[in-house]
């Protein structure tokens, strides 16, 4: 493989490429494989876009969450400045969106939750950040969360991208359409809350906004405020007349319909004071629909199988992975359960392919058949914890007392008993 020499860097491959930079996959001196951002050549003379990128750096770097994309270093190589960050294996938002329209199904309740919890913690954790050494609030506000900058691991990770439009409240700001030094919006329109179109202040709030969209395009297949002109985009946001979710997937929980209200509120006040309460609340409005993700396999395996990532493979626990999904999917339930209890037939004395059996006679309504299933778990101790959220879950068993020991811990065995 030939490669382009950077610095200490290798380049390999272009992964991404926008209106002020670009992202190479390359090889730092180490034999580390990195994502390396840098300025378009045609741009690494202008200060402003050279300003945006080093606001970028500033606040990655003190970020450290699972939910948000690593950075390793930032230097200056001659006359550019690059920044080298974790390099991940997987799709985007967008390209799920666009896969799942192509494919004419919806995506399972239980991926859509996991990749919002994920995208929710990351953003509360950047939301309450404090400096390390004033311990002041910086109030980190992302201003660009879309589809594009939510990225899906293939081990089912979700991460967020791109804070170069980020601003730090506490250092500036008022808030207002962001635009690139060629005079272009910042940022994707269909996805800006209202104050930030009106040029008002704004906090944290717009993020849990874009976040409400987001639900909202991955729960329908469709997108909500997008338009054929920019202009008309951002009157359908200012006019805030979207049509209920529920008549766009009649098979959502109604409580969902209150939290879309809630997170899209034209008013900052109206809409969830934090992304951890938008969190809780989803999970709740779903609780009913979604069985406990027990297994973070789940988004990783249909992640793969969407885009045909090691899909083809014969592995049994990936394969009931793969029927347990389909059995969320509208239309694809007899195809899901057929998979699954072959399966199960097939390989009795495998407890992932067991789990993943009751899971999807859950799915389907089959509760008493389920619930045979689940009592065969009893012999795997390695299921033991799963099962029981299971079981929990069903109402059969009460939740353990003290939720971070394990139920078999002798304190909550004695307060159970209690």
């Amino acid at each position: 493989m030939e490669y382009r020499k950077l610095g200490r860097f290798l380049l390999d491959q272009t992964l991404a490429r926008g209106g002020m930079g670009e992202i190479i996959r390359s090889v730092d001196d180490s034999g580390r494989t990195v994502a390396l951002k840098k300025i378009l050549k045609e741009y690494q003379g202008e200060e402003q876009f050279r300003e945006l990128f080093k606001q970028e750096a500033e606040i990655i770097f003190q970020l450290d969450h699972p939910n948000i994309v690593r950075a390793y270093n930032f230097q200056r190589v001659g006359q550019q400045l690059v920044l080298a960050m974790e390099y991940l294996e997987g799709v985007n938002l967008r390209d799920i969106l666009v896969k799942a329209q192509e494919k004419h199904f919806q995506i399972p309740l239980g991926v859509v939750l996991k990749i919002m919890k994920g995208l929710l913690e990351g953003l509360d954790y950047a939301h309450s950040k404090r400096d390390d050494v004033t311990g002041d609030h910086l109030e980190f506000v992302h201003r660009d969360i879309n589809p594009s900058n939510v990225f899906v691991t293939f081990l089912g990770e979700t991460k967020i991208l791109d804070f170069g439009i980020s601003k730090m409240c506490s250092k500036g700001g008022g808030a207002f359409i962001e635009k690139t030094p060629t005079g272009k919006i910042r940022g994707k329109v269909a996805y800006l809350a209202p104050e930030q179109i009106r040029e008002s202040e704004m906090d944290h709030r717009v993020d849990i906004f874009a976040c409400g969209v987001l639900l909202w395009e991955l729960l329908t297949n469709e997108t909500l405020f997008y338009r054929d002109s920019q202009q008309m985009t951002l009157d359908a946001i200012l006019d805030g007349n979207y049509p209920d979710i529920l008549s766009a997937r009649d098979d959502l929980p109604p409580a969902i319909s209150q939290v879309m209200r809630k997170a899209l509120c034209l008013k900052p006040n109206g809409r969830f004071k934090s992304c951890k309460e938008f969190a809780k609340a989803l999970q709740v409005a779903l609780d009913q629909r979604v069985i406990p993700d027990a297994l973070d396999e789940d988004v990783s395996t249909f992640v793969r199988v969407l885009f045909q990532k090691n899909a083809d493979t014969k592995e049994p626990g990936f394969l009931s992975g793969h029927a347990y999904l389909l059995t969320q999917i509208p239309g694809l339930e007899k195809a899901g359960i057929d998979l699954a209890e072959t399966l199960a037939h097939e390989h009795p004395d495998l407890p992932i392919v067991q789990l993943n059996f009751a899971r999807s006679l859950f799915s389907v309504g089959r509760k008493s058949e389920g619930l045979r299933v689940l009592g065969s778990l009893s012999q795997f101790s390695i299921l033991d914890e799963v099962a029981h959220q299971l079981w929990v879950w069903l109402g059969v068993r009460r939740p353990v007392v003290v939720p971070f020991l394990s139920r078999r811990n002798a304190v909550n065995r004695s307060l159970g008993i209690i």
